[in-house]
């Protein structure tokens, strides 16, 4: 199956590109300056009627044609010219810091309508404990348009930090139009109240035939929050040139007023320890690949489709993948999907059945779409589509909104509209489900703005099909690819590494997902120790030291 996915490489993996991305290091200059806290004045967000947004989101959640809100959006008007404190340092250089409160709130998150850094600018968010970290923003996240939505911080205290160097003194812009309450799902680590327990993790199995393509797909989903409040799915999708523009696709209905310009992706949340329909926590993933902003390339509410650009080409480093896609809108056998169901950690289904192909599906929604129907139970009265079994493996939810559905060969045939499938215990509600189908996104209006074709296939080649794209840290000799095995993965910490054949002297290097090298040494005793490493994912590279040939694997650490 493997032969299916395209790959491009590049040689030495320790460099990285940097476009958009928030890497989640450093720490912010005043924790070395300042200790005391207390007596800074804290912004305090206004109370707002808290049952009256439950009674709002118990008739949104059953529309699963609308985006699942997470948190209330409050409009502010603050920034480093009308709030918070200056602070100089010895060097000249200075740091602005504000702090904002609202009462009760699980994380706060912040959209600026005014974004813009110098180089060597700096800012970052963190919660009122230094818990939790956000940052650094850099002069690689300015956009045209001067807006920038953040991720989440937990927390109901929230600091945001900018530091300026004084040889750039003045030339720094921010302030900050909205500021999000999130009262539900904290987006770090799944509880109980987030997604169903029926719900699959991404890593648990959904059968040999298709594991393949799942686990490379995986790597190109992510989980969006759209509007400052709101979340969705998508992933990233291939086209004919094969040059990894970060074209990305999601659903139309996941479109709000404010546009895409402070919309924030997070790629590659996936637990390490997957939980498989289990009453049981999932534990928590990685957290340093997310980007900031896209331009919308094409909206149609035919089939209820989004395609994106996102403003920074994606690193090589974070070794993504862009699915291929299926036009024919032939039937397939079984489909599968990947997704994040209300907000939480990535998740799989499966449903073993043909999808029915519908013309006008309204799905109780407005507007009409043609879709892809998950056969299931449609109504609450119990009238169904087909067999009425639904999906056999996991669900979706809110959340999932804008997530691909595959087809026996991993490529997308459409993208998530709405539907009624959800969790009853650890089993689903046998609900159906119903998909925007890709092959009416292709063709569909009369300009480029309305279909796919024009941006997936610019030479105009037109393809039936087309196959995923990804990326790997080297170039993997087939040798050493057949002769070398490394076990147990995921791993506790410590890996083997057991070579066959004629495999000369080896040594190893251990990079982090940003291309980093953590760890290098001569492979003794067939071991490699990972024990003083955070639990994450991480790259080992082999290398057979007279031959220079080399070896790339995907670890994951779960101590």
């Amino acid at each position: 199956m493997m032969k299916k996915i395209l790959l491009v490489f590049f040689i030495g993996c320790c460099s990285l590109s940097l476009f958009s991305q928030v890497t989640n290091e450093g720490i912010p200059a005043s924790w070395s300056l300042i200790e005391e806290k207390s007596n800074f004045q804290a912004i305090e967000l206004p109370k707002f009627d808290m049952k009256k947004i439950e009674k709002e989101d118990l008739v949104n959640d059953k529309n699963r044609a609308k985006s699942w809100r997470f948190g209330y959006k409050h409009a502010v008007d603050y920034g480093i010219n009308n709030a918070g404190n200056w602070i100089e340092t010895e060097d000249g250089d200075r740091i602005w810091r504000i702090l904002f409160e609202s009462e009760g709130a699980l994380s706060l998150n912040f959209i600026f309508d005014e974004f813009f850094m110098p180089e060597g600018g700096k800012v970052y968010l963190y919660s009122d404990d230094r818990k939790d970290l956000l940052g650094a923003y850099t002069d690689v996240q300015n956009q045209e348009s001067g807006r920038l939505g953040t991720w989440i911080v937990q927390g109901e205290k929230v600091w945001i930090e900018y530091f300026e160097p004084n040889e750039v003194r003045g030339k720094g812009r921010l302030h900050i139009e909205y500021a999000t309450h999130g009262y539900r799902t904290r987006a770090t680590q799944k509880s109980l109240e987030d997604s169903g327990n029926c719900n699959h993790d991404v890593d648990c199995s959904i059968g040999n035939d298709v594991e393949d393509f799942k686990s490379n797909n995986k790597d190109g989903v992510a989980l969006i929050l759209n509007g400052g409040a709101d979340w969705c799915s998508g992933t990233l999708i291939n086209n004919t040139d094969n040059d990894k523009k970060p074209y990305f696709l999601t659903a139309n209905h996941c479109l709000d007023s404010g546009g895409t310009g402070d919309w924030t992706f997070r790629f590659g949340w996936i637990s390490p320890n997957p939980i498989c329909g289990q009453n049981s926590s999932s534990t928590d993933g990685p957290k340093n690949m997310t980007i900031s902003g896209a331009t919308l390339r094409v909206n149609n509410s035919n089939s209820d489709v989004v395609l994106l650009e996102l403003n920074g080409a994606i690193p090589d480093d974070w070794n993504r993948v862009w699915a291929g896609w299926d036009r024919s809108d032939d039937i397939p056998s079984f489909t599968f999907g990947i997704h994040h169901p209300s907000g939480d950690i990535m998740k799989v289904c499966r449903d073993n059945n043909p999808p029915t192909k519908v013309a006008q599906n309204a799905g109780g929604n407005s507007p009409v779409a043609q879709t892809w129907d998950i056969n299931g139970i449609i109504n609450n009265s119990g009238a169904n589509s087909g067999n009425a079994t639904g999906w056999e493996i996991g669900v979706t939810e809110g959340g999932s909104s804008g997530s691909a559905l595959y087809d026996p060969n991993g490529r997308i045939i459409g993208q998530l509209y709405g539907g009624r499938a959800a969790c009853s215990g650890t089993n689903d509600n046998n609900g159906h489900d119903y998909y925007g189908r890709f092959a009416v996104s292709w063709d569909s209006g009369s300009s480029a703005s309305t279909r796919l074709r024009d941006w997936l296939d610019p030479a105009g080649t037109n393809p039936m099909t087309l196959d995923a794209i990804g990326n790997t840290l080297s170039v993997n000799d087939e040798f050493l690819e057949e002769n070398i095995s490394i076990f147990p993965n995921p791993t506790s910490g410590l890996v083997t590494v057991r070579a066959t054949g004629l495999v000369g002297d080896l040594s190893y290097e251990i990079f982090n997902l940003l291309g980093q090298s953590l760890k290098s040494d001569v492979l003794q005793n067939e071991t490699i120790q990972l024990n003083n490493l955070n639990d994450n994912i991480y790259f080992i590279k082999i290398t057979e030291v007279d031959s220079n040939k080399i070896l790339v694997k995907k670890v994951v650490l779960s101590k």
